[in-house]
Formats: C-alpha cells, sequence, structure tokens
C-alpha cells in the first residue's frame, strides 16, 4: 500500500513528473514556481520515488525513479491534498481527465509526458544554442565564463567532457585568452584545461 505523501511531497512529485528530466531547484522554480525542500526530498526519497545529487556551488538535481513514475500515474486519478485551494482541485480535475483518455486510447505515462523541454537537449546542442545566443556573429569569440552562466544546471564536469569532445570533432574551436594576465578571477575560475594550457575562449563557425 503507498504511503501518505506530503502536500509538497506530492507538489514535487508532479513538477519532475511535468519536467520529465532531471531537474534542480532552479528550474523549477522558474518553470513551475515550485522549490522542493528538505522535508519533500527526504520523504520522496524514503519511498524511493525520486533520485537526488548535488552538482556545482551545492546545486541539487533531482529525478523521478521508476516507482517515482509509478507513482505519478497514481496521481492522476487522486484526491488533491486537503485543505488546497482552487488551483489544486482544476489541477487534479485535468488530471482525471487526462486519466481517461490515456486509458481509452491505451496510453502509457510515456505516451503523455515526454522529453520535449528545449532544456532536456544534450549538453552538446545546449552548448551550440548558448554559444548562438551569446556570439554577435558566427566565429565571434564568447568566454566560458559568459557559456557557463548560460548553462548554470549542466555540471562542470559533464559541460567541461562536452567541451572537449566538441573540439576534438572540431565542431567547436577553445582558445586561450591573448590578453590572461588581465583576467578576472571569474574568467580564470571558467577556464578549461587543454593540451597543458588553459582555455577561456570557445568560437564556432570560425573559419
Amino acid at each position: 500500500m503507498s504511503v501518505a505523501l506530503s502536500t509538497p511531497a506530492r507538489q514535487a512529485l508532479v513538477a519532475l513528473m511535468l519536467h520529465v528530466t532531471e531537474a534542480s531547484n532552479p528550474d523549477l522554480r522558474k518553470l513551475y514556481r515550485v522549490t522542493i525542500e528538505k522535508s519533500a526530498r527526504d520523504q520522496l526519497t524514503r519511498e524511493k520515488l525520486i533520485t537526488w545529487r548535488k552538482g556545482l556551488r551545492g546545486a541539487i538535481f533531482h529525478e523521478l525513479t521508476d516507482q517515482g513514475w509509478a507513482r505519478g500515474r497514481d496521481e492522476l486519478t487522486s484526491a488533491p491534498p486537503a485543505g488546497v485551494g482552487a488551483a489544486w482541485h482544476l489541477l487534479y480535475g485535468t488530471f482525471r481527465h487526462l486519466n481517461a483518455m490515456m486509458s481509452k486510447n491505451r496510453y502509457q505515462l510515456s505516451d503523455i509526458f515526454t522529453d520535449t523541454d528545449p532544456g532536456s537537449h544534450t549538453v552538446e546542442e545546449r552548448i551550440r544554442q548558448a554559444y548562438g545566443e551569446l556570439a554577435g556573429a558566427p566565429g565571434e569569440l564568447v568566454s566560458l565564463a559568459r557559456l557557463r552562466d548560460g548553462l548554470p544546471d549542466v555540471p562542470r564536469q559533464r559541460l567541461d567532457e562536452a567541451l572537449l569532445e566538441l573540439d576534438r570533432q572540431r565542431a567547436i574551436q577553445l582558445e586561450p585568452d591573448p590578453h590572461r594576465m588581465a583576467l578576472s578571477d571569474r574568467a580564470k575560475a571558467a577556464a578549461i584545461r587543454l593540451g597543458g594550457e588553459d582555455m577561456h575562449l570557445i568560437t564556432i563557425g570560425r573559419s
């Protein structure tokens, strides 16, 4: 029998179901105005409904387990938490209609909640997208500090691995800053080591 979840835990479960992929609290606040506090995270972890890890600068990333997705399906036919407002009742009314449609068409949860958010693109795709938003034109040099700021949810190690692989494929070019003596601490911290040298800049499309 399923253990009763607190209202914040149920809210977190629904938010992660909507997001589909791994999500940090900044992601959830931006998209749904939801923050997963420790008490909700602890309960969801105890019930094996989520996994979580700490990323760069202490950011916590959450993701539903298979059991979490199964519990998410249960939410579609559950009553809203006691004492909540109209928004919750409207949401769970929508869930009931969604569940009826899924049952009629023999849909699974994965047929409805799919990975369509721009933030779910591969890290390599997101690097190209972030560069395109920062560069004035193809081939322009962009600092890695600015690029990292544009991808705050991507863990440092994962981003570095993607940057090095793209450079190896010559899909991008990583370059040292020629004015390294004048670099800020922020720019130095954002550098990536390549060929025994710190690289501070990225360019895509340079001929």
